[in-house]
């Protein structure tokens, strides 16, 4: 094979491999395209036949009828409400017991992370009946606590984030913050943390992203319309008897922008953290 032949093969392959991404890419973002053609082309787009591929008019009649009708802006505060104390606890309580996992030693510590590890293959559905009972003899019921108070005791992906991060901070550090009178817990605060930042932006998105998206746990949890989550309200705008469909496609249009535009934001730190965070075992 000459080398003209070489670079012709090379070129039919670099352009079939693109083929295939922009098509796969297609795939996944056009229902989201989708979503916002029909939340801008105002009420009367919906049913629209031909449907409009590209939005004909630009119109905020679905937003505002969304907001006015339904109480969404209520929903909204309510996840933001929750995301501040779910993403703030899962980070600095997996940043903690990762630190654990990754500097202290202490009898059957590999048996014990590999226990943390392995509760990720649990299944939800398993851990749902009994999470329920306990939530439901503690009182929490209709409240935001089982939701956000198991993430302060450490999310176990991300104390494996943590855990694995910390593990390529050479110890000599920890050594020599020691020998200057520095405690556990003033190494981790004043050495560690400064050099977590790739790990704690990759955590804080990812549990911005489950947070957000989360629908299971307060359909389970919450019974009274004025604690729903965005989810919630979005699942509710759904009835028997009445379906607006640009007001759905509006506040689902929002939904999607969110976690979107943060990892779009952050995708440079949340890459780096995972990269990191798999080099060594």
């Amino acid at each position: 094979m000459t080398i003209a032949e070489a670079r012709t093969n090379k070129i039919i392959k670099t352009g079939l491999l693109y083929l295939v991404l922009v098509f796969t890419a297609l795939i996944f973002v056009f229902p989201v395209y989708w979503i916002f053609v029909k939340a801008v082309n105002g009420p009367v787009g919906i049913f629209q036949y031909p449907p409009d591929v590209f939005p004909k008019r630009l119109s905020l009649l679905n937003f505002q009828n969304a907001f006015s009708n339904f109480g969404l802006v209520r929903n909204f505060l309510n996840t933001i409400k929750v995301l501040l104390f779910s993403v703030t606890g899962a980070t600095l309580a997996s940043a903690v017991v990762g630190f654990g996992f990754a500097r202290m030693r202490f009898p059957g510590r590999n048996t014990l992370f590999i226990i943390v590890i392995a509760s990720i293959l649990i299944p939800w559905d398993v851990k749902i009946i009994p999470q329920f009972m306990v939530s439901s003899k503690l009182g929490w019921v209709n409240t935001y606590l089982p939701i956000i108070v198991p993430l302060w005791f450490g999310y176990p992906f991300y104390i494996f984030i943590f855990r694995q991060f910390i593990m390529q901070i050479p110890f000599e550090l920890d050594e020599s913050a020691i020998i200057d009178g520095c405690g556990r817990w003033s190494v981790f605060t004043r050495i560690i943390i400064p050099l977590l930042k790739p790990p704690i932006i990759t955590v804080l998105v990812l549990e911005f992203v489950r947070t957000w998206n989360d629908f299971l746990d307060p359909l389970i949890y919450l019974n009274q319309s004025l604690k729903y989550t965005l989810s919630l309200g979005i699942y509710y705008m759904i009835t028997p008897y009445h379906m607006d469909w640009g007001s759905v496609m509006a506040v689902a249009s929002i939904a999607v922008l969110f976690p979107v535009l943060l990892f779009f934001l952050l995708q440079k730190y949340l890459l780096g953290g995972l990269t990191f965070s798999g080099i060594k075992a």
